[in-house]
């Protein structure tokens, strides 16, 4: 069998590779046959999957991927046999890939003498190791023949065949919209199911937690958006456009289960015990230009936690001048200056300058124990340049912090990667679990998921490297 894989989403997307071959490699490592890019599609694994060819069959099998392997969306386990037109993902959001069976390369034919026999002298070709199963209408049309061996019952047997041919075309032309329709009905029913939970959740939050109503409110517009594309899809045929609607609403489904699952987590408190130790940060690079950031504080006596790259431009050249604020204190700026920055994480320690006691969060994880799923909180100033009046009187400022919410999407040793949205001023954001415990830093995400994919560093990796004026907010 000769395979076509079509990449429809990733790095690669709208690429087409053909496949003569009865092992096919998938994955970002180089010596794989289909290769995804190392650096822009981080969700495949090194080594993620394979294709097997067996005669006229062809199976999927996940190999022990980091996030799984999925045919239509749902999750492989062992070999999965495939159908043309499947569409396969390599990670619930990595790059996806339709399969289909290709037509074989042509091939040289071998010289036969009108009777059938071999040309004496003409090079053989090689044995095939089955004979060719050749096509409905040369058998049909054969066998006309064998039966009458008139050109009457020869006409009429090609008459048939073109019937039978318009029909098998027409079968199996509605035979895929059927299953194309098959499968956007048990997407819509599942979606049903999930909007019903959603409207629960809508009317048991609303308005217990700043920008959750909302989150939830945008979440189901892009979901009823999607699905109203999907049905007009259908109606007019276009399957293909069909197929890559439903990846989309398998993506929002997912941000709309987080945010479900995310109801049954007390976020109002975890706002309100945390808030108040959530800071805002002015730095005047060496240069003079004027950014910001996110931070939060661990020690009474003012022990700032936030990113690397807030405190230092990109040459690494320390901030001329650092100013914070505490969450909801209007015009109250401290002087502060860098303590310690880590050489090995996007982490950054800044001391506080003006005496006083000041606020700090609930704690901090020693060790995270968040699994894939698992939801949690940002607390932080996305989009915080524009909102530090850097063009008026900044000491006007009533900074007012703002609550995300998202899930753990992977796990790695030195980083979390969360399904949220962040922005230019979130970097040094504190991550929250659901007991109000600090399990990461927040310090970016990537460019092409617009702030839709996030990343932070592990509280354990925090704990490690804290100051011994913060080591009593470790839990």
């Amino acid at each position: 069998m000769r395979v076509e894989l079509r990449i429809t989403s990733g790095s690669r997307a709208g690429q087409r590779e053909l496949f003569d071959k009865s092992v096919i490699s998938i994955g970002r490592h180089p010596l794989n046959d289909l290769r995804f890019d190392p650096e822009r599609d981080p969700d495949a694994s090194s080594k993620h999957a394979e294709i097997r060819i067996l005669g006229e069959k062809a199976t999927l099998h996940d190999l022990d991927s980091t996030n799984g392997t999925f045919v239509n969306g749902q999750r492989i386990a062992g070999a999965h046999a495939l159908c043309d037109g499947d569409l396969m993902s390599f990670g619930r959001e990595g790059p996806a890939v339709e399969f289909h069976a290709a037509a074989a390369a042509p091939g040289p034919e071998k010289t036969r003498a009108s009777n059938g026999s071999p040309v004496a002298g003409a090079p053989e070709a090689a044995p095939r190791a089955s004979t060719p199963r050749r096509d409905t209408v040369a058998r049909i049309a054969d066998a006309v023949q064998a039966q009458t061996g008139s050109l009457r019952k020869m006409l009429i047997g090609v008459g048939v065949l073109a019937v039978v041919g318009v029909g098998a075309a027409y079968f199996i032309g509605h035979s895929g919209s059927a299953q194309a329709q098959a499968r956007v009905d048990e997407l819509l029913k599942r979606n049903d199911s999930l909007s019903a939970s959603f409207e629960k959740t809508v009317g048991s939050m609303k308005g217990r937690v700043a920008g959750l109503d909302s989150a939830l409110a945008a979440s189901k517009k892009e979901t009823d958006q999607i699905r109203s594309r999907i049905k007009g899809e259908m109606q007019k045929g276009s399957e293909a456009n069909v197929e890559e609607l439903s990846a989309r609403l398998d993506k929002a489904e997912k941000r709309q289960r987080a945010l479900v699952s995310a109801g049954s987590v007390d976020f109002e408190q975890i706002a309100a015990k945390n808030g108040p130790a959530i800071v805002f940060i002015a730095v005047q690079e060496e240069n003079g230009d004027l950014i910001s950031g996110s931070g939060f504080n661990v020690s009474p006596s003012g022990l700032v936690i936030t990113n690397r790259h807030v405190v230092q431009d990109a040459q690494g050249h320390p901030a001329k001048r650092i100013k914070v604020i505490f969450n909801d204190t209007r015009g109250a700026w401290k002087n502060a200056h860098v303590l310690k920055v880590s050489t090995t994480d996007e982490l950054a320690f800044i001391k506080i300058d003006d005496a006083g006691t000041y606020p700090v969060v609930v704690g901090v994880a020693k060790q995270s124990t968040m699994r894939v799923g698992s939801p949690v909180a940002l607390i932080g100033y996305p989009l915080g340049t524009s909102t530090a009046g850097m063009g008026g009187d900044i000491n006007k400022l009533n900074p007012k912090s703002t609550l995300g919410l998202g899930t753990i999407s992977k796990v790695l040793a030195d980083t979390l990667q969360f399904d949220a949205f962040a922005a230019p001023g979130s970097s040094g954001s504190a991550v929250f679990d659901s007991r109000g415990y600090v399990i990461g830093v927040l310090f970016g995400g990537q460019t092409e998921s617009n702030g839709r994919i996030v990343y932070a560093v592990p509280s354990d990796k925090l704990a490690a490297q804290m100051p011994p004026e913060g080591t009593a907010i470790i839990r």
